[in-house]
């Protein structure tokens, strides 16, 4: 199509973290698709606002922030000399790429269930045959599940047939191989850029420890944004022969402040006990709505080709009507009155079993819940972040230079008892 063509307008979306987020016209259509603006109706952090009460940003803000976040990071990568020689790679390649990175930022949350993460505890359980089900049958399908059906069978047209995604040869297949689907055959592009979506360096964290933080008035979760972006590169694998994302040695210091954003921000907020008990009430009022809505097991349907129109009908204000309809029943009551379980004990390491057997007994007498998810181990150093020593050619974990970053895996995990404020709960003392 000849330049000045209506393909060639770009567009410019006000951003609180980045002043402006910049679209082209295919991704200014899918922004505007039905079901893309279903996220303006997901908040990012679910009931987050019942604490912290300017946590009522959204899934939507986030996607856009991701895209950013995430092409910041490639133009820097490729804008060295050396790293382009790496990829061995030429001008269109490297656009088609920026082009899939930037649909995979955009779609990688189209998933989420109401509440966002609230929400997974009522996804269904894996079918026998499933690439990740596991003996017992106790592993469920999760939010990318979700994103990956709806970019397979509801925004494949808006990928595949634009003119834009057309004459770069761009599939869904290239999309969701970027985010990880196991039934896609994995590809050079994905196995070195699958990271910049979803890895210890991704820009999806990036992006929301900055924007939490933002809306929450907090600063757990603020790092150097600048510094992070300049400092990523590519490294050499010794065991694949290939590159991988990494940070040059000199910013190191800007991958570990990254990793303790993240700690702070999970043990100041996304585990704040009173967060965790409306999470609980979330669970407990989100399964009695879908049975009123037909769904006999309190489950949502699962990812497949005839039910994930269905599923993405489904966001925070349809829950929100049913609470105030009485659907979610005692639990739905809670979250509208602001009256959630308490949180009565506190354990920072193992519970003894003569605690537990305490606890048991004590949540048969009283409404209330043991919470044992609240972990702090959520930094894994078999996935550490990978420093690159470009004087010496050479790549090693920042574990290796962090003292922290080595210690944070190895915290013990927070262990809570929560019980109802209300009847006999209401003087309830653990241990009497």
């Amino acid at each position: 199509m000849p330049a000045g063509t209506k393909w060639d307008k770009k567009y410019k979306v006000r951003d609180p973290v980045y002043g402006f987020v910049k679209l082209d016209a295919q991704e200014m259509e899918i922004v505007n698709s039905p079901y893309f603006q279903r996220l303006r109706r997901i908040k990012q952090l679910s009931l987050t606002d019942m604490v912290y009460p300017g946590a009522n940003h959204t899934r939507f803000e986030h996607s856009l922030g991701v895209v950013q976040m995430a092409s910041d990071m490639f133009d820097n990568i490729v804008s060295k000399e050396t790293n382009c020689k790496r990829l061995g790679v030429g001008t269109d390649a490297l656009k088609r790429i920026r082009k899939i990175i930037r649909l995979a930022a955009l779609l990688h949350d189209m998933g989420h269930a109401p509440f966002s993460h609230a929400g997974e505890d009522t996804m269904p359980f894996l079918p026998e045959g499933h690439v990740r089900y596991e003996e017992g049958g106790k592993k469920r399908y999760e939010h990318e599940d979700y994103s990956i059906a709806a970019i397979k069978y509801v925004f494949k047209d808006y990928i595949e047939d634009h003119h834009l995604g057309e004459a770069l040869g761009i599939k869904t297949e290239d999309i969701i191989g970027l985010l990880g689907d196991k039934n896609v055959k994995p590809t050079r592009t994905s196995l070195i850029w699958g990271g910049i979506i979803s890895g210890q360096l991704d820009a999806d964290r990036a992006d929301y420890l900055l924007r939490d933080s933002l809306h929450l008035g907090v600063n757990y979760g603020n790092y150097d944004r600048n510094r992070l972006v300049n400092c990523i590169t590519l490294g050499e694998s010794e065991e694949e022969s290939d590159c991988l994302l990494a940070i040059e040695e000199g910013g190191w210091h800007v991958a570990e402040s990254l990793v303790i954003a993240r700690y702070q921000m999970f043990s100041q907020v996304y585990f704040h006990p009173v967060r965790r008990a409306f999470d609980y009430h979330v669970t407990g009022a989100t399964k009695e709505v879908l049975k009123s809505l037909g769904y006999e097991k309190g489950l949502f349907p699962e990812p497949l080709e005839g039910s994930i129109k269905e599923y993405l009908d489904l966001d925070d204000w349809v829950m929100y009507g049913a609470f105030k309809n009485g659907q979610g029943r005692e639990h739905g009551r809670r979250i509208l009155e602001r009256k959630p379980y308490k949180c009565r004990k506190e354990w920072d390491m193992e519970v003894p079993d003569e605690e537990k057997e305490r606890i048991s007994s004590d949540l048969k007498k009283y409404q209330g819940f043991y919470d044992d998810g609240a972990v702090t181990k959520w930094y894994k150093l078999d996935k550490d972040i990978t420093i690159y020593d470009e004087t010496r050619n050479r790549i090693y974990p920042l574990s290796y230079k962090s003292k922290l970053v080595n210690v944070l895996p190895g915290l013990p995990k927070t262990t809570r008892l929560f019980i109802t404020q209300e009847g006999n709960g209401a003087n309830y003392e653990f241990g009497k």
